[in-house]
């Protein structure tokens, strides 16, 4: 049996129909003990939005290696994730043995990091801990993202022809779609970066999207351009395959019919 936990989360919608999906809100621990897992994925995380008030490190870190510590001796594989935040301040390419630089005043990233040295100090101790996989993931979105987020914004214009404010566009990231991310996940055997390689700028790719989709950008994009110094963040993953532009727009559109499908289906189901 395999296993996500963290069901409402991004990541989740894309792993196998198969797979066994709980909430990780007052989790059954008997039931994870009780059972034999072949691979478990915990997607879920407190989300990086940057609020001062928000308590990162219970379940970013302690909770989730409660559930591992759950796990351990009872699943062949277990899967965590960690941010590329860990390198916000870091340029160029990234690899798996980069050392993580950022802003220690950001909490998420801190909690990230708590975890991912833990569980490094733990496999020193134990070997059983190295059947813990992380995955460090560049920027990824879908659909399922939350409408707090820019892509959540965007993707929800797109799908319901909806008028949008947003800042200025004119950034670059490394970029994957969520569902590569998932693929990723389930063929990684050890500690793993899932990016892009490349930079990918964010305005082109917001206007290639609504282009596509016969939508006009300038109609249903305000754009609040800033003579601040730019966002780019010009980090990028060290990785062994290739994904192209064309991958992440091929990916976004599919997401999208995807969920434009599925909504016309709801619809129509509660007529």
């Amino acid at each position: 049996m395999n296993l996500v936990i963290g069901s409402s989360s991004q990541l989740a919608h894309y792993f196998p129909n198969d797979y066994i999906k709980i909430s990780s809100r007052n989790i059954d621990f008997d039931y994870l003990k009780n059972n034999k897992w072949d691979s478990v994925y915990i997607t879920f995380a407190e989300q990086r939005i940057y609020d001062e008030n928000i308590d990162y490190m219970t379940p970013n870190y302690l909770y989730t290696l409660e559930i591992i510590n759950s796990l351990i001796n009872n699943s062949n594989k277990i899967v965590c994730y960690t941010s590329c935040e860990l390198w916000a301040e870091s340029r160029g390419h990234i690899s798996i043995t980069s050392r993580p630089v950022f802003n220690k005043n950001n909490k998420y990233a801190l909690s990230k990091l708590f975890l991912l040295e833990d569980v490094i100090r733990l496999r020193k101790i134990n070997s059983i801990y190295n059947k813990i996989i992380f995955i460090h993931p560049f920027y990824f979105n879908s659909t399922y993202r939350s409408e707090y987020f820019l892509f959540g914004k965007i993707f929800d214009s797109i799908i319901n022809k909806k008028q949008i404010e947003v800042g200025d566009l004119n950034f670059s990231r490394d970029m994957v779609h969520t569902s590569f991310v998932v693929q990723k996940s389930i063929a990684a055997s050890k500690d793993s970066m899932v990016g892009s390689g490349y930079l990918f700028n964010v305005r082109r790719y917001i206007q290639d999207l609504y282009e596509i989709n016969n939508l006009n950008y300038y109609h249903y994009v305000k754009e609040n351009i800033s003579d601040e110094k730019n966002q780019d963040k010009l980090i990028r993953s060290k990785v062994p395959w290739i994904y192209t532009y064309q991958n992440l727009l091929d990916d976004t559109q599919r997401d999208i019919e995807s969920k434009r499908e599925k909504n016309g289906f709801d619809r129509g189901a509660l007529r």
